[in-house]
């Protein structure tokens, strides 16, 4: 009689064990699913728990496997993962950082293009980038917060620069080159290198 309890129990711990892994896989949360490189396993935990982690969630699952693709050479399959979170809340993953994160890899598609004599490959990944968007993700022509003096100063807001500073303040703005711009001189660059 013992024995057959002993054997319930230990069936009943390792079912209830299973059944709480959410994966094939086993594994039991996002971060325990990303270490194992199990991305749908990692999407399975999105919604449980409380709703202002889910974007924190598929920005995690959004890092990790685009990396993880564009790792293996698969550009292509990373920027499909990366657009597919296109729309996040700017609280979880600002668009700034998530273009940023984008530009990182298509930087490293158009270097391993390049490296290996593919220039065609190298400007089509380039031309995938924003042409209207600086390499630390901000939009080209909007304003920083900050104003300038005449003299160079930067100040954080119009009227301090104007109390403090030497007048006329200028709105200080977000400056190029744009990422597309930025990909295409690397390109030349290899090109000019190679031709040597």
């Amino acid at each position: 009689m013992r024995n057959l309890f002993v054997y319930v129990f230990i069936t009943s711990m390792v079912l209830g064990f299973f059944s709480c892994s959410n994966t094939e896989s086993g594994c039991d949360s996002v971060d325990e699913c990303l270490s194992i490189y199990d991305f749908e396993g990692a999407r399975k935990y999105i919604n449980d728990g409380y709703s202002f982690e889910k974007g924190e969630k598929v920005k995690s699952i959004t890092i990790a496997e685009s990396k993880y693709w564009a790792d293996q050479g698969d550009i292509d399959k990373a920027l499909t993962v990366i657009d597919e979170s296109w729309g996040i809340e700017d609280s979880d993953w600002s668009e700034a950082d998530w273009q940023a994160w984008k530009y990182n890899i298509i930087d490293k598609g158009v270097t391993s293009c390049c490296e290996k004599g593919n220039y065609k490959q190298a400007k089509i990944y380039a031309l995938k980038a924003a042409d209207d968007i600086n390499v630390d993700g901000q939009k080209i022509g909007e304003s920083t917060g900050d104003w300038q003096d005449k003299k160079g100063n930067t100040y954080d807001s119009q009227w301090r620069c104007e109390d403090d500073g030497v007048k006329p303040c200028s709105e200080i703005k977000t400056k190029g080159p744009s990422m597309r711009e930025s990909l295409l001189k690397k390109i030349s660059q290899f090109e000019e290198l190679l031709k040597q």
